[in-house]
């Protein structure tokens, strides 16, 4: 099925806004992962509420919706 311009907007907002907030949010619970003062598992319940917060729409590829939004606005991102 091929992505709408709506679904690819819609993708190219929440991976903006989950990048941003993994740097916020996640990271720096990964950095205490990597230096032994949280577990592994905090970690990824960081990323879960992230990933939680800002949900993908639904029925939209990932991947093809933010080539889509590429090839309509130029902007260049990587996945």
């Amino acid at each position: 099925m091929s992505v709408t311009l709506e679904q690819a907007q819609a993708v190219h907002s929440a991976f903006v806004q989950r990048k941003y907030h993994y740097a916020k949010i996640a990271d720096k619970y990964m950095v205490k992962y990597q230096l032994g003062q949280c577990t592994k598992e905090e970690w990824e319940a960081k990323r879960q509420e992230v990933k939680d917060m800002l949900p993908y729409p639904d029925g939209a590829d990932k991947e093809e919706a933010l080539n889509k939004v590429k090839a309509e606005t130029g902007w260049d991102f990587s996945l």
